[in-house]
């Protein structure tokens, strides 16, 4: 008995840092969920990126092409962070001079943050092609109304 108990607990403790270093997403039961969780989304053009002293922080600067979602009385501003490392969630794979629609979960008049985590417009949504939002997008975000309040700390 002795030895299942440390067989289990050698296991656990092997497989236990491949857990802490992965990235984990919280799911979300329906779509209106998971666009209510995103803060902001917009289609951007990307300027230019660059990491911290540290290398542990990726920020790119941001051209917003088109606003399809963001907190009110804020503007979106035109630096976007995220972590460097995908283990820590971060999106470091974009390109300068490429377009694209990005979502975040967090928006305030000095910078933008996305995760890998963020992004909550199911891709039926969008025209890959032209990177636009397909007209079903208007109707879906005229069916979701008004988000409830996120809580605030």
């Amino acid at each position: 008995m002795l030895s299942i108990i440390f067989l289990s607990s050698l296991i656990l403790f092997l497989t236990l840092p491949s857990h802490l270093e992965s990235c984990s997403c919280m799911d979300f039961p329906t779509e209106k969920e998971g666009y209510c969780a995103t803060s902001w989304i917009s289609k951007v053009k990307v300027v230019s990126k660059e990491t911290d002293g540290l290398g542990l922080m990726m920020s790119y600067r941001l051209e917003h092409l088109k606003v399809y979602k963001a907190p009110e009385n804020v503007t979106l501003p035109e630096v976007m962070n995220t972590a460097t490392q995908e283990s820590a969630c971060g999106q470091t794979h974009f390109k300068v001079g490429k377009q694209y629609i990005f979502g975040g979960s967090a928006a305030n008049n000095d910078s933008l943050l996305i995760t890998f985590c963020d992004w909550r417009v199911p891709l039926k949504y969008i025209d890959e092609v032209k990177l636009e939002m397909k007209p079903t997008w208007q109707k879906f975000v005229d069916s979701v109304g008004k988000c409830p309040a996120l809580p605030t700390h």
